[in-house]
């Protein structure tokens, strides 16, 4: 066994030990977050560069978008990227990958440890200026987590920025357990508890940061609403000494879920799952590994209407986790149907019934919009021609946030195609602004 795997046992071991003092909520944020380092890579420019279009190659496959047509694309956009860094600077700068663990909880409360990776620009006379926290695309295989394949933003490091990414549950150390899909606020939790984590890290590693040091939190489709429950959990749990020390000064989510409850109200409710019925079918599975006391012992075999059941998605849907498109990809052509009756019994339909509104209780407690102003900004952008996650879904939820006085602001996507194309227009604003210019653009602030 090697070193790094005996010392993530010895670890889960002392938690689990330790089950009758673990601290629970905004208790264990009073004191360092325990981690582990698994392992330190350093990188030079073009190093960065190389493997984080490789990682980014396969992010593709996995959304059949052919890799080979965009890698000269992504290259070509990282190229004309305004870094903050003269050439000089980044022909000499190391940029360094720790991969770490680190003590948090399952989706039904256990202790456990979970993995990410932070990213830090190692420049002379120079402190790191911001902080990105950065929810990776939840289609991603174990292969492509962050903690096991540098990811293609960790580039926007060189921009004197330190570069969190969080593994959802179910990859990393994880992996092989299901993906908890419409649990918000849980991946709100273990991501912070990763960036704090990740900035103990830093602190002892003597890395200092710039006076004026900030945050920004983002995200793309599914990780768009973990990055909104994430500010949500930073301004609302956490106490004000690390709310203070995090500064977090906006969020940019791009076609995200903000609400379960009410993006399943609406398909209902008009009859239509959208080109992308996985989501929904994801969704439910969900619920059953994080919320399973909560649904009166039912299971997701009683859900599903008999067609889906003689088609198998059943069982499907009981295989171990390979993430999001495993499922996409196993669902074929006739069972791609938009209606929702082709996959739920009546009564999941059925507004009146007990189980149509069991479900919807649970959903609501992964709610991130109701009960909370931004002090922040945040920022939605969404396409109007999204046929996975409807336009309206965004709008909604910026009307709401508009109403409270919040800072927000909701942008339609300048090319209005697929969701995928979406997620690749997001890719590109990524890497094409700096974030001073990308605050400017979306807030006309200037």
């Amino acid at each position: 066994m090697s070193r790094t795997g005996l010392a993530i046992i010895l670890s889960l071991m002392v938690c689990i030990h330790s089950h009758a003092q673990c601290k629970t909520d905004t208790e264990i944020y009073k004191d360092k977050v325990s981690y582990h380092v698994l392992n330190i890579k350093d990188y030079s420019f073009e190093e960065l560069l190389n493997e984080g279009t490789i990682t980014a190659s396969h992010q593709l496959d996995v959304l059949h978008i052919p890799s080979r047509n965009f890698r000269f694309a992504i290259k070509w956009y990282i190229k004309h990227h305004h870094f903050s860094l003269s050439k000089d600077e980044r022909r000499n700068a190391i940029f360094r990958a720790i991969a770490f663990t680190y003590q948090s909880i399952t989706p039904t409360g256990e202790p456990t440890l979970l993995s990410g990776l932070v990213t830090i620009p190692i420049l002379d006379g120079k402190k790191p200026q911001r902080m990105l926290i950065y929810h990776r695309l939840l289609s991603t295989l174990n292969s492509i987590a962050p903690s096991n394949s540098l990811p293609i933003e960790a580039i926007l490091t060189a921009d004197n920025s330190v570069c969190v990414f969080p593994d959802y549950y179910g990859c990393g150390v994880t992996e092989g357990n299901p993906l908890p899909f419409t649990a918000l606020n849980y991946h709100a939790r273990c991501a912070t508890e990763c960036v704090l984590a990740a900035l103990d890290i830093l602190q002892d590693n003597n890395i200092v940061f710039d006076p004026e040091f900030y945050t920004w939190n983002t995200g793309y489709s599914q990780a768009a609403g973990f990055a909104m429950a994430t500010h949500r959990f930073i301004e609302t749990q956490l106490p004000d000494t690390l709310i203070d020390r995090l500064n977090i000064r906006w969020s940019l989510c791009c076609d995200g879920i903000y609400s379960p409850a009410k993006l399943f109200e609406t398909a209902i409710m008009n009859n239509n799952l959208g080109s992308t019925p996985a989501v929904y079918l994801q969704s439910m599975r969900g619920l059953f590994y994080s919320k399973p006391k909560q649904l009166d012992g039912l299971s997701v075999h009683d859900l599903l209407s008999d067609n889906a059941i003689e088609s198998g998605i059943d069982s499907i849907l009981n295989l171990q986790d390979n993430g999001f498109w495993d499922l996409y990809d196993r669902l074929d052509s006739r069972d791609k149907s938009s209606n929702p009756s082709h996959y739920f019994k009546s009564q999941v339909m059925d507004t009146s019934s007990v189980i149509y509104k069991n479900i919807i209780s649970v959903l609501k407690n992964d709610d991130c919009i109701t009960g909370w102003q931004p002090k922040s900004c945040v920022v939605f952008c969404h396409s109007k021609n999204d046929k996975t996650i409807p336009y309206s879904h965004s709008e909604q939820v910026y009307h709401h946030f508009s109403g409270t006085g919040a800072c927000c602001f909701l942008h339609s996507i300048k090319f209005n195609r697929s969701h995928s194309i979406s997620g690749f227009f997001y890719f590109y604003v990524l890497l094409r602004y700096n974030e001073q210019e990308l605050y400017n653009m979306y807030t006309n602030t200037k």
